[in-house]
């Protein structure tokens, strides 16, 4: 049975058939029986910069809704945007017995390049987009930029990612209005109903409320947003913390790394004091090199943090057995991001209340503006 589809999901990993056409004949003069056929068999995929595309696997001929598909040259190729198939008919092809899947494996392996990841697979699957996505990119989707004395301003986004309580995405155009965001950027990509019921997407732009130094110097209001955020649970909950971190210093607990001059010279102490470590006391040793403060790793299972605390009394026992240096947020996202561990994420006092800041968060938090009130 013939079918029309203007949806991507028509198309989207699907073996579909549809009319050959002269003008596709030039470009596939070296595909085996080009005059006779007349359907091509085709496979379709989303290349993100591209947008829905239809992989042409072989030339057929087809006959009362049966095809015979002819086998191309091993390393041809050609490809059909989705959006010149916008009206075409096409038949569904059944793959049930992974008959088509064995015979092209070849060339279907060499579309996994455009494999975008287990996130973004999720958001292609959600039927609510629908209704704000572009018909042949399916992972743009149109946002409505929102803040407070301006119109609000629909702009398209490619969707990047999943977080916690929103979807994230990258604007693929300047606003014209001063948002304070910019094409290239990533945005929080939030859902709202109208009132005939579609779901629209809208991006929050209105800065949170400014703040001084002093608001934040005891970390009370640090800890006040983690907690309604966990008794919540809320967006607007969430981007407190967020934009709470983004101002914050914290304190990181770190090893101290003696270098190798200072090694030496301790180890001749431990030398001379033997078996009897009391010999120690009072000894002293001067460091010739500069001391090296190596942030601590907690480990939870396969996955490793870095640790960081509101106060220095949040560490707890745990805390008598470092160094503690108190660092600007935005300094730790960036030695977390360079560890040479793959950490999974920032824990936010691990000990007591624990909240976790996942590295797929960092680029946003450094993003964010400040709320700090400038001073002249």
């Amino acid at each position: 049975m013939y079918y029309k589809e203007t949806g991507f999901r028509g198309w989207y990993r699907r073996f579909v058939a549809f009319p050959m056409k002269d003008e596709y004949k030039l470009p596939m003069i070296n595909y085996p029986h080009i005059e006779k056929a007349n359907c091509l068999l085709a496979y379709g995929y989303i290349d993100r910069e591209a947008g829905l595309t239809l992989e042409v696997l072989a030339t057929g001929f087809e006959q009362e809704e049966r095809c015979t598909f002819f086998d191309p040259p091993e390393r041809a190729r050609f490809s059909l945007p989705g959006e010149r198939m916008e009206n075409e008919e096409f038949l569904l092809m059944d793959d049930r017995d992974k008959r088509l899947s064995s015979r092209y494996g070849k060339k279907l392996a060499g579309l996994q390049k455009y494999a975008a990841g287990e996130e973004i697979e999720k958001t292609r699957e959600m039927r609510f987009l629908d209704d704000s996505r572009h018909p042949f990119f399916p992972d743009d989707v149109q946002v409505y930029l929102m803040r407070q004395g301006l119109k609000p301003e629909p702009c398209w986004t490619r969707i990047s990612g999943l977080a916690e309580n929103w979807i994230k995405g990258v604007l693929l155009n300047e606003p014209e209005q001063d948002f304070g965001c910019h094409q290239g950027e990533e945005v929080a990509i939030n859902l709202d109903h109208t009132e005939d019921g579609k779901v629209i997407c809208y991006a929050n732009m209105n800065p949170g409320r400014l703040l001084k130094p002093e608001d934040l110097a005891d970390g009370t209001m640090l800890r006040q947003a983690i907690r309604t955020f966990q008794a919540e649970g809320t967006k607007e909950a969430f981007f407190e913390i967020l934009e709470t971190l983004r101002d914050s210093y914290v304190w990181v607990p770190c090893n101290a790394v003696l270098g190798e001059e200072d090694q030496k010279a301790f180890a001749e102490m431990m030398d001379k004091a033997g078996d009897d470590p009391a010999a120690l006391v009072g000894m002293e040793m001067k460091n010739q090199e500069k001391i090296r403060l190596v942030p601590d790793i907690l480990q939870n299972g396969d996955n490793f943090f870095f640790p960081a605390f509101i106060t220095q009394e949040d560490m707890g026992q745990y805390g008598q057995y470092f160094s503690k240096v108190k660092k600007h947020f935005l300094e730790v996202i960036a030695l977390a991001r360079n560890n040479k561990k793959q950490l999974s994420g920032i824990v936010i006092n691990a000990f007591t209340e624990p909240w976790i800041l996942d590295r797929k968060l960092f680029d946003l938090v450094e993003k964010l503006e400040s709320r700090l009130v400038q001073e002249n």
